[in-house]
């Protein structure tokens, strides 16, 4: 491990954070905006059924769940396909081969950076905003070092399959479409635009062998506390297996695509 590698390239990623003002001020109006829409639009869904419970959740839960999407949404975002495809396309990737890092921690890192100025400056607002606003809470210990964990690992698997898309550049060179479909898919199988208690019971039996909910809705559900202990620990473990997993297929895909890289020279 080159921390000294790592921590420059983490800085990078800030940097272009910051390069990125105006986008950065959008986002502190829209987010919590969004949050306001999605309040008044379950509220009226709510009344408008007249139930106490959709998808397992109360209307405060459910509100919770939106803004906990948000959150983790902050923790695990990546693209690290568009700059793979960046750095083919231009030439760059050939200085990846010549920092003092693997390539991937390379991206890593840098994708670090950005998230952690995300969490600093966006994720604090909505947290104090539905802290006072939308009830919720501080959690018990044993559900907040699970939460954190299960971020972790919830990072890992958005990374890892991002990881793994951005790898087919190599060779389709253009994967601008491939992103397109990438952000709706995740968005959809993760429980990002809705939860995935509200899907038929057939498509939620085939989203568990998938790993797309360990990325946002396993997480949401550790803070919201709707599943038990045990539950918890068995969700972890399964996050873990996939993080494995893809990282594994990383490394078999990856030679394949340095092979390519030497030989034909992108």
């Amino acid at each position: 491990m080159n921390l000294r590698g790592e921590w420059s390239m983490m800085k990078l990623g800030i940097k272009i954070w910051s390069a990125y003002r105006f986008e950065f001020l959008i986002m502190l109006i829209s987010t919590p905006l969004s949050l306001f829409i999605y309040y008044y639009l379950w509220k009226s869904i709510y009344a408008y059924m007249g139930a106490n419970l959709i998808g397992g959740f109360e209307f405060n839960q459910m509100i919770q769940y939106y803004v906990l999407s948000m959150m983790v949404g902050f923790f695990t975002w990546s693209e690290v396909d568009k700059w793979l495809e960046n750095d083919l396309l231009h030439g760059y990737m050939i200085k990846g081969f010549l920092k003092p890092l693997p390539i991937i921690s390379w991206y890593m890192t840098f994708e670090a950076g950005i998230n952690i100025m995300n969490i600093a400056t966006l994720m604090i607002p909505i947290f104090a905003i539905s802290f006072f606003l939308f009830g919720l809470k501080i959690i018990s210990a044993f559900n907040a070092i699970s939460f954190l964990i299960s971020l972790l690992f919830a990072f890992l698997i958005y990374f890892g399959l991002t990881y793994l898309l951005g790898l087919s550049a190599f060779w389709l060179k253009r994967i601008s479409g491939l992103r397109r479909v990438r952000r709706v898919l995740f968005g959809f199988f993760s429980g990002s635009l809705l939860p995935l208690t509200l899907f038929p019971e057939w498509a939620q039996n085939i989203m568990h062998y998938l790993p797309f909910e360990h990325m946002k809705f396993v997480p949401i559900n550790i803070y919201l506390g709707t599943i038990t202990h045990a539950a918890i620990l068995k969700a972890l473990a399964v996050q873990l297996l996939w993080v494995v997993l893809i990282f594994i297929l990383i490394s078999i895909i990856w030679k394949q695509a340095y092979k390519r890289f030497a030989s034909v020279g992108l």
